[in-house]
């Protein structure tokens, strides 16, 4: 009688632990399964609306003034993962007359918004060096919000030849 019930419970918990590892492991491929899952899950488009609507927020109702922004970006790229960007903003860095925040933007992104940096008075230059991740060939822009509340806009059209971010 020990023997028949020992069995039974070996069989109903094999068979548990048979169905588990199946579910749990997705066919005896932990890492693959759960890697094409995490890229379905966040594979996002990008929204030229909500880009628009990033800008809008941005710039307001505001003037923009020409010839603020330096901006360095080569025409074309072989790797949209490591974009070299560099900016300048033409200012004196005093007290009244330096860069609040510059925002930096790739258009064709799936976020848009690369990065934001804010200055503050006395620290030199408002110039920046950076790479960034591009998913496809578009338009990396540059707006500069002044302290004063003035705006300017720079764009550059970057080609790309292997995009990042997909």
């Amino acid at each position: 009688m020990n023997k028949i019930k020992r069995n039974t419970l070996k069989i109903f918990f094999g068979t548990l632990a048979f169905i588990f590892s199946k579910k749990t492991l997705a066919n005896g491929n932990p890492y693959r399964d759960r890697f094409q899952s995490y890229r379905q899950t966040f594979r996002i488009e990008p929204n030229k609306l909500e880009t628009e609507r990033i800008i809008k927020n941005i710039i307001k109702d505001r003037e923009l003034i020409k010839n603020l922004i330096r901006l360095d970006v080569p025409d074309t790229v072989e790797d949209g993962n490591v974009v070299p960007v560099t900016f300048a903003i033409n200012c004196s860095m005093e007290e009244n007359d330096f860069p609040k925040k510059v925002h930096v933007l790739a258009l064709e992104n799936p976020f848009p918004e690369v990065a934001i940096y804010e200055f503050f008075p006395k620290i030199g230059k408002a110039e920046v060096s950076f790479r960034c991740r591009m998913r496809t060939s578009s338009y990396i822009m540059i707006i500069a919000e002044m302290i004063d509340g003035s705006v300017s806009m720079e764009k550059k059209y970057v080609d790309v030849m292997l995009g990042a971010c997909s």
